[in-house]
């Protein structure tokens, strides 16, 4: 299967967690961390969700409930992250008839798209995957690949768009 790779701007926009632990965790954080809305759905919470939600306060809404159709309204983004693949199944169904992107984690059938490894240095962000066929390989080789950014990349690049800039600015 080939796949299309995007960077998707999801500040202030609504992403939609479905699950509390572990897993669930990683995903609110980077979602938090890219700027997004997001909203957990799940019965309980995990230590983590719930420092992040005193955190982010408004930007993180807790429902402490199990998943009922309907609870992806108003989201651009899903993730299921729970260990059930009939909830996954529900989820999944649910997004694919609202025009949702979904990813249930190690659940390929139940996704439309995959999230790749990634590592995000201030401005920087590179990705890497194998298209959901070893998630392990591409971590791998991701933190190859981490050993070679330059420290100190932030102000590298902060220099780079000052100059940039002036050169815009100059060519007119």
């Amino acid at each position: 299967m080939k796949l299309y790779p995007v960077m998707l701007n999801m500040n202030a926009r609504q992403a939609v967690v479905i699950g509390g632990g572990d897993v669930a965790a990683r995903k609110v954080s980077d979602l938090l961390d890219a700027g997004a809305a997001v909203k957990v759905v799940s019965p309980e919470f995990n230590r983590e969700i719930l420092t992040l939600s005193e955190q982010y306060g408004a930007r993180l809404v807790l429902v402490k409930k199990v998943y009922e159709k309907n609870d992806l309204t108003g989201a651009v983004l899903v993730f299921s992250a729970t260990n059930d693949s009939k909830v996954n199944a529900e989820v999944f169904t649910e997004a694919e008839q609202k025009g949702i992107l979904i990813n249930a984690v190690d659940d390929p059938p139940n996704c439309s798209f995959y999230v790749p490894s990634f590592v995000r240095k201030g401005d920087l962000l590179f990705s890497l995957s194998t298209g959901g066929t070893s998630p392990a390989m591409a971590a791998r080789l991701r933190r190859e690949m981490e050993k070679n950014i330059p420290s100190g990349i932030d102000l590298i690049l902060e220099k780079l768009d000052l100059a940039r800039t002036i050169l815009k600015e100059n060519k007119n």
